[in-house]
């Protein structure tokens, strides 16, 4: 059930965008914390290698101190201080500039800091190899890597740590003078059991944070499904009642007297004629043309919405009202143009539109602009008035 649901995981994989791939992907927010993320494991690295410097030259004293140390400090700077302590900054600036190019993928530029932290725990290993504990420290890049919730990323990592744990091995045996501790074989195949039990366990973690997200992805679609069905019209696809009263709450909540904010309310003329003469059908059709075409129209500073049957709102924010008055005669000029099946006349709306007054409600914006929709009705229709 475990390797059904690891390979379930993987041919997910294989199917969507890798997590670390989200740039491409178009989610520059999930990114943007990958990449915080990957740059604090930086950080961390660049510490570990300090504070591993500053422990040998504190150990250094120490031993030197109580007659403990088992070689002249002369000897003991170069082999345990300077020798580690160089080849962790080498490692890490080659590294440092790979992940800082622009050229390198995401998904290689993913591993630097694992391959970092790696290569920094099995020099600590080769140093402090008479630790019973060190063997195991190379299963800690393994488990930071499930943050990506990646099986390629954690496979690649297992199959780098398998020859950086034999490298560290044969250079601790090789290195004259070493010597090996009584427990040394035990600890070493304690290591090299401890680093493929970690693997299978991270790809169960792997699998079951993929699970987990899949299934808060499909909640979140879901919702927001709901959301849309709740806030918009079916019919014509614009915002419904609901969805406008709350833009108009939240832009009348925003509002100062530098961000002007402007309401329309469109009604479309002799609208019971045409279901009259056409069908109710036919009558769809014109709301579903006028909602597309207000739709073309809508972006962040201009909200379309249909207020109830054939009565239509835009809402205008963050514009002069020339600029507001120009896009609704631009709607105005475009809707008449229109050709419907079965409908031989030509279909046109009246228009009111109004500046928000500070400390009006909703309710009573709305009411403004129905006003000058009234005006513009009771002047022959088929036009646009403002009060």
């Amino acid at each position: 059930m475990v390797e059904e649901d690891r390979i379930e995981s993987e041919e997910r994989e294989e199917k969507n965008p890798d997590r670390v791939l989200l740039k491409e992907s178009g989610n520059k927010e999930y990114y943007a914390i990958i990449k915080n993320w990957q740059a604090g494991i930086m950080k961390v690295n660049l510490m570990l290698i300090i504070i591993m410097f500053l422990i040998e030259i504190i150990f250094m004293f120490i031993l030197d101190a109580t007659g403990e140390i088992s070689v002249p400090v002369s000897s003991y700077i170069p082999r345990y201080v300077l020798r580690p302590t160089l080849v962790n900054v080498v490692v890490y600036v080659v590294m440092y500039l790979a992940y800082k190019s622009n050229d390198v993928r995401n998904s290689f530029r993913a591993m630097i800091p694992l391959v970092l932290l790696t290569v920094v725990l099995s020099n600590m290993l080769v140093v402090h190899y008479v630790f019973p504990a060190v063997y195991m420290v190379l299963i800690v890049p393994l488990f930071i890597s499930t943050i990506y919730g990646s099986m390629k990323i954690s496979r690649t990592l297992f199959y780098i740590l398998i020859p950086v744990y034999c490298v560290s091995i044969i250079q601790i045996v090789l290195t004259p003078y070493y010597i090996l501790p009584d427990a040394f074989w035990y600890n070493v195949v304690i290591g090299f059991i401890g680093i493929p039990l970690s693997y299978l366990l991270v790809q169960n973690i792997v699998a079951y944070e993929n699970e987990k997200e899949q299934l808060v992805y499909e909640q979140y679609e879901t919702n927001q499904e709901l959301q849309r069905e709740a806030l918009y019209d079916g019919l014509t696809g614009v915002l419904n009642h609901t969805g406008l009263f709350k833009v108009l709450e939240k832009k009348i909540e925003e509002f100062t007297p530098e961000k002007s904010l402007f309401l329309a309310v469109l009604d479309i003329d002799h609208f019971k004629l045409v279901n009259d003469d056409f069908g109710h059908e036919a009558g769809n059709i014109v709301l579903e043309k006028l909602g597309s075409m207000m739709n073309n129209y809508a972006n962040e500073k201009v909200q379309v919405a249909r207020y109830g049957g054939e009565e239509f709102c835009v809402v205008f924010s963050a514009m002069k009202d020339y600029e507001a008055l120009r896009i609704l005669k631009d709607m105005h000029k475009e809707f008449p143009s229109y050709k419907y099946p079965g409908i031989d006349r030509k279909v046109t709306f009246s228009a009111g539109i109004a500046a928000y007054a500070e400390g009006l409600s909703a309710n009573s914006f709305v009411e403004k602009a129905d006003q000058a929709l009234y005006l513009a009705k009771n002047s022959g229709r088929n036009r646009i008035e403002s009060v």
